[in-house]
């Protein structure tokens, strides 16, 4: 025992012996010590941004051009410069929505609202978020590759819950419309569009870069433009109700008639309707800041005041690009989805002019006041 006692102590001495040596037999390189000091370690890789799905349905024919397009198809109902570098191409469905945005006979996005889940699988009409989570994972965050830069987009709450955005694996991407119910809400239409007309569009919280932006086109037909998208959207927000069951609106002419010159009156007397701040910050959006205004409640109020109708309600956006994009969205936002698509219906009045866009609605019970009256 006392033999093996010692064996132990012996060994144990040796090895601290050989441990503190180390240094003095075997010196370290300088350089490599102030390398590893200097050098930071590189964090593990994580991906928080997000992961593609297949390509499938409507994304298949992103990039692609028009004419192969309509050999499919067919010819476009119409078809209208944007005034912002697109064309918009509107085909004939009944009760149905199929547009093509286009630049130089390329296709950038295409929106459909219908009856067909053949042309969007692996998505279909009806379907709830619920059933969307098997398919693919909804990401809060995306980076975005564009002419060697990236851009940061975040979803917030709302937009994960009604607008979430999906990427597919030939670089396009898809905004899924989910209405508002009070039960689960259920998609009714989808967008599909490459990266540029994604940023463009900013329908999304931009995290970092500036990204690129929609410049006017002075040059353009623009009362006929105006025309052509005021119809666009009047159309589909009738559509929308008579999807949910809602009567459509009146279209009252005096109504028109007074939406046009509240617009007129804003975009030259923005100075007397809002406040230096508020004013600021239009400004930088329309220099090409990413951002979307909105004349808020107490903004509006003042703003129909000098129509001296209680009964008159606004809503006035700016930049809008695409006033089909804008309708899905605005019908996928609690307010304005009460407001244009499950309210009683009433009168309605929509303007454009270039990016802005003022939308009039008189409540019926007002009306039906008026009518007694006369």
């Amino acid at each position: 025992m006392k033999k093996r006692g010692f064996l132990f102590v012996g060994l144990f001495l040796l090895f601290l012996f050989v441990l503190y040596m180390q240094p003095v037999w075997f010196p370290r390189n300088s350089t490599e010590e102030e390398t590893s000091n200097q050098t930071p370690r590189e964090p593990p890789a994580t991906n928080l941004s997000y992961e593609s799905i297949q390509t499938a349905g409507f994304a298949n024919w992103i990039g692609q051009d028009l004419e192969e397009f309509e050999d499919h198809y067919g010819q476009p109902e119409e078809s209208m410069p944007s005034g912002f570098s697109f064309t918009i191409h509107r085909y004939q469905l009944d009760d149905e929505l199929l547009e093509v945005n286009t630049e130089d006979q390329v296709i950038k996005s295409i929106k459909y609202l219908g009856e067909d889940d053949d042309e969007i699988e692996p998505f279909r009409f009806g379907m709830t978020m619920d059933e969307l989570a098997r398919i693919s994972m909804i990401y809060p965050n995306f980076t975005i590759d564009y002419q060697g830069e990236t851009v940061d987009l975040e979803l917030e709450e709302d937009d994960m819950n009604y607008r979430p955005l999906i990427a597919f694996d030939n670089g396009t991407f898809a905004i899924l419309f989910f209405n508002q119910t009070e039960d689960e809400s259920q998609l009714y239409a989808i967008d599909y569009l490459d990266s540029e007309t994604l940023l463009k569009l900013a329908p999304y919280t931009v995290a970092n870069e500036k990204p690129p932006y929609y410049e006017v086109e002075d040059d353009s037909d623009w009362e006929k433009i105006n025309q052509f998208k005021k119809q666009e959207a009047i159309d589909l927000i009738q559509l929308l109700r008579k999807k949910n069951d809602q009567s459509t609106f009146t279209i009252d002419p005096s109504l028109q008639m007074a939406s046009e010159k509240m617009l007129t009156s804003f975009n030259r007397n923005k100075e007397d309707i809002l406040t230096t701040e508020r004013l600021q910050e239009l400004q930088r959006i329309e220099k090409g800041e990413t951002g979307t205004f909105v004349l808020n409640d107490t903004e509006m109020d003042d703003f129909l005041n000098e129509l001296k109708d209680p009964s008159i309600s606004g809503y006035l956006e700016l930049p809008v690009y695409d006033s089909t994009f804008s309708v899905l969205s605005w019908s996928s936002t609690p307010l304005l989805q009460e407001q244009l698509m499950d309210a009683e219906a009433a009168s309605l009045a929509v303007v454009f002019s270039k990016e802005n866009v003022l939308i009039l609605w008189k409540e019926p019970e007002y009306q039906t006041e008026e009518s007694e009256s006369n």
